[in-house]
C-alpha cells in the first residue's frame, strides 16, 4: 500500500478511536421483576420429564405418604421430608427423620 492510503487509514482509526474516549455507554435501565410468592400460586404441578418418562413430584409425595401411613409412620408439618428421585432407576427414596425408605415413581 501506498503511504498516503496508510495516512488515511490511521488518521481513521485515530478519529473513530478519540472520539468514543469521552462518550460512554449508559447500561439500559430495567424494572425489577416483580417478587413472586410461591405459596401465594394456586396450584403448581412440578414436572420431571427422563428418557420419555414423566414424574409429578406432588404424585411421588403422595405415594410416600401413603406407604408411611401404611407402615404405622404419620408424617406431621412440623417434619423434614427429603425425597431423592432416581429416573434411571424409577425409584424415589426419601428420609423423615430416622425413617427412609423408597417408593417406585
Amino acid at each position: 500500500m501506498s503511504k498516503r492510503i496508510d495516512k488515511k487509514k490511521l488518521k481513521r482509526q485515530s478519529d473513530v478511536t478519540s472520539g468514543n474516549a469521552g462518550a460512554t455507554l449508559a447500561a439500559p435501565v430495567s424494572e425489577p421483576a416483580p417478587s413472586v410468592n410461591p405459596k401465594a400460586c394456586m396450584q403448581t404441578d412440578f414436572f420431571i420429564q427422563y428418557q420419555n418418562q414423566e414424574y409429578l413430584e406432588r404424585e411421588i409425595i403422595d405415594k410416600i405418604r401413603e406407604k408411611c401411613k401404611a407402615e404405622g409412620t404419620e408424617l406431621s408439618a412440623a417434619g423434614k421430608l427429603c425425597v431423592y428421585l432416581k429416573p434411571e432407576e424409577g425409584k424415589a427414596y426419601y428420609t423423615y427423620g430416622d425413617i427412609s425408605g423408597f417408593v417406585e415413581a
